[in-house]
């Protein structure tokens, strides 16, 4: 009998205390911000990513000299710059505008 009337009060006990925590609970109100801020990722702060920035080594540095292309164009790392092969006057130019001198 003493074993029942321990475990009851045990559980009054128990009951009780977690009662109060769900009033608790309920008072608190929960807004979208709240639930976002939750299941945020955590980020870095800024301080921490420039100052691992800035430890990183940086790219490589580019070769000063572009290669030349066989056909004229020039290409520096990923850029490439293209030389116009036809002398002035054999390719199409557009006719100037009215009241415009022509050079």
């Amino acid at each position: 009998m003493n074993k029942l009337v321990a475990w009851l009060g045990a559980v009054i006990v128990v009951s009780g205390w977690s009662a109060a925590a769900v009033a608790d609970e309920a008072k608190s109100q929960i807004s979208a911000s709240m639930l976002l801020r939750i299941s945020a990722p955590i980020s870095e702060s800024r301080e921490a990513a420039f100052d691992r920035a800035m430890k990183e080594p940086g790219p490589a540095p580019r070769r000063a000299d572009g290669e030349v292309q066989p056909d004229g164009s020039v290409r520096y790392g990923s850029m490439v710059v293209t030389v116009n092969p036809c002398p002035p006057g054999t390719h199409y130019e557009p006719f100037p505008l009215p009241g415009r001198v022509r050079k």
